[in-house]
């Protein structure tokens, strides 16, 4: 009951919200801690991988990523100026994603380690820049 009055006193709770780039390095350094694939959970590992990069885009890019397909996706990402660089490394690292996801492809372990370093890749990418933050807010 302390704690009730307490913040209906007039105390506001202050809530940061992280950036999407740093939530989502976050999320890939725990994925990658959690060592999914190496377990034999390959299915798993790239369901998760893929879901962090599409509540990415969709945070960054403000695109419903989670609800399309990949070639959706990249065609929405296409009209986005700002996602140009990554391009051709999404779609590759949604198809491979797909085809373990529902071909039932069983990726070498390389295979594995690239998607990771293809999702860093992607958000390192895409990190808006502190100047054009603070030019947007003026």
């Amino acid at each position: 009951r302390y704690m009730k009055n307490k913040l209906a006193s007039g105390e506001k709770k202050i809530i940061i919200k992280l950036p999407p780039h740093a939530i989502a390095l976050s999320s890939l350094n725990e994925l990658e801690e959690k060592k999914l694939w190496q377990q034999g959970l390959i299915k798993e590992y790239h369901s998760e991988i893929t879901e962090i990069i599409r509540k990415y885009f969709e945070e960054r890019f403000k695109l419903p990523a989670l609800e399309l397909t990949t070639s959706e996706a990249t065609l929405l990402l296409r009209q986005r100026k700002e996602a140009g660089p990554i391009l051709d490394i999404t779609y590759n690292f949604l198809t491979n994603a797909d085809m373990v996801k529902f071909a039932k492809f069983n990726p070498a372990s390389s295979i594995n380690e690239e998607m990771m370093k293809q999702a860093y890749e992607i958000v390192n990418k895409t990190v808006p820049e502190e100047s054009s933050e603070v030019e947007d807010v003026r």
